[in-house]
């Protein structure tokens, strides 16, 4: 006997996007804006109190954007103990995971990057959030509306 629906088996990716207002206060710091990012972005919840996900978003936007460099994750744990963020390998790793898992970054011969977008820049991490994310976004919507209207129809 199966467990859940058998249409669970349909399921490629699953994240969560949150609808939030973009106050002129939020772009004042960096930090103010990756908070912002992971919620929204659902990488932490509204009574999130933990940061572990926001240092690790930071020291990756650092080697990325200003460094314009694909760590490795000890590149990036050595990144995290110079600014004395506590955080142990295995730790890195979950949250790594879930970065890879959900589609924003991805791993290629050790190194860690933001996806990209093969027909763009390959470090406009912009375009590439565009393309991974929300594509498929858009794609869920238009199916979702497409099983509103056969229901529609069904229920007529």
């Amino acid at each position: 006997m199966s467990n859940g629906f058998p249409e669970a088996e349909y399921v490629r990716k699953s994240f969560t996007i949150r609808k939030m207002d973009f106050p002129p206060e939020v772009s004042m710091t960096k930090r103010s804006l990756i908070r912002w990012f992971a919620l929204s972005f659902g990488l932490i919840s509204e009574k999130e109190s933990r940061s572990t996900i926001l240092d690790i978003l930071d020291g990756f936007f650092f080697f990325q954007i200003s460094k314009n460099y694909a760590p490795t994750t000890y590149e990036l744990l050595d990144r995290l103990k110079e600014q004395d963020k506590k955080i142990d390998e295995k730790l890195l790793r979950y949250h790594l995971k879930r970065l890879i898992d959900v589609g924003l970054v991805e791993r290629n011969k050790g190194k860690l990057s933001f996806v990209n977008d093969p027909t763009a820049d390959k470090n406009d991490i912009v375009k590439g959030f565009q393309h991974n994310i929300g594509k498929p976004v858009e794609e869920s919507v238009t199916s979702i509306s497409i099983a509103l209207e056969k229901l529609n129809d069904k229920y007529k």
